[in-house]
């Protein structure tokens, strides 16, 4: 006899409502109360019951955007363009957040799963992804910003390296040659890419490549505050460029704290533009990513492998991923 939402409702403690609202994302449950019901929902192998059109055409309707904060505005810009395309579409968005935690990760992807979602847009964490190569049900798969290690999907990606590349040169060409750079050590691939065009621009230009001008700490602003506090201390950088907006914001507050004047004895250029950069005292020179035909490209690429995966004559075979990188370019303001 197939496992329902009662059985799962009394084995978990809850009501059916709760159990129902778990699964559909109707509304707000607890995050302990959700977890319980899930695992409970495992154990007994129950599988959610789908709307009866969806029964009819083996779909959901639903896709799942998995982000790793859902207070960065990089995220809300991906997912307004997301569900832009997909409203047109007739699909429903369900939102995760993974915090760049692979764990959390895997747990979000559960979720999802439970809810039978018909594919997923993700910024991948740090770690290996084989996990998703492994999963019961397949369905497509498409990356953002960011590649996965150990798996190999469609990416949608800003073009990391050339853009530091060709920033650093420009640096250079204005008379800087010891240039800091903050970046994570969660290893994610976009400030690996910006590392190594860093590096490139510094040996075209024969300047030696000093690694304590590249200081990785958590990627958080309380770990660019202390990396910038090491860059003063040394007190040899004419400029820092911080690898991340969260980088950023805790460079900045390093820099205002230790009343170090900007541009005049460091200047800063900060990856990520928002509106705030242009308010800031001096405004902030920044990396501009063009987010919303990220998310707009991604939402149409996933689209297309969920069409294809429905043809019974392309069944079994998969056309060979892609990655598209888009140029991130400089919006210069007065912090250099």
């Amino acid at each position: 006899m197939a496992v329902t939402n009662r059985d799962v409702a009394a084995a978990a403690g809850v009501s059916t409502a709760t159990v129902s609202h778990v699964f559909n994302g109707t509304r707000f449950v607890a995050e302990a109360t959700k977890r319980r019901v899930m695992e409970v929902a495992e154990q007994l192998q129950y599988v959610p019951n789908v709307s009866a059109s969806s029964l009819r055409s083996n779909k959901s309707k639903r896709i799942g955007l998995l982000v790793p904060s859902i207070s960065s505005y990089f995220s809300v810009d991906i997912l307004d363009a997301v569900e832009q395309i997909m409203k047109e579409n007739g699909y429903q968005v369900v939102l995760g957040c993974s915090h760049d935690d692979l764990q959390r990760e895997k747990q979000q992807i559960d979720s999802f799963n439970f809810q039978q979602v018909d594919g997923m847009l993700m910024f991948p964490a740090p770690g290996d992804h084989s996990y998703l190569d492994q999963m019961p049900r397949k369905y497509p798969i498409v990356f953002i910003d960011r590649d996965a290690e150990a798996c190999d999907r469609d990416l949608i990606v800003g073009d990391n390296e050339q853009a530091t590349y060709q920033l650093v040169c420009q640096m250079i060409r204005e008379g800087h040659r010891k240039i800091g750079i903050i970046s994570s050590k969660e290893k994610l691939s976009s400030l690996k890419e910006r590392v190594i065009g860093y590096r490139r621009a510094l040996e075209e230009n024969g300047i030696p490549f000093e690694p304590q001008f590249v200081r990785e700490e958590e990627g958080t602003k309380e770990g660019a505050y202390r990396a910038t506090e090491q860059l003063i201390e040394d007190g040899r950088v004419t400029v820092i460029l911080p690898l991340s907006p969260a980088l950023t914001i805790g460079c900045m507050r390093c820099l205002v704290k230790h009343q170090i004047k900007i541009p005049k004895e460091i200047a800063l250029v900060g990856y990520g533009d928002s509106e705030w950069a242009e308010v800031t005292n001096p405004p902030l020179t920044t990396m501009w990513h063009p987010l919303f035909e990220m998310g707009q490209l991604a939402a149409r690429k996933l689209l297309q492998r969920m069409e294809e995966s429905e043809k019974p004559e392309q069944r079994g075979t998969i056309a060979p991923y892609e990655t598209v990188r888009l140029p991130i370019r400089l919006i210069r303001r007065k912090s250099f």
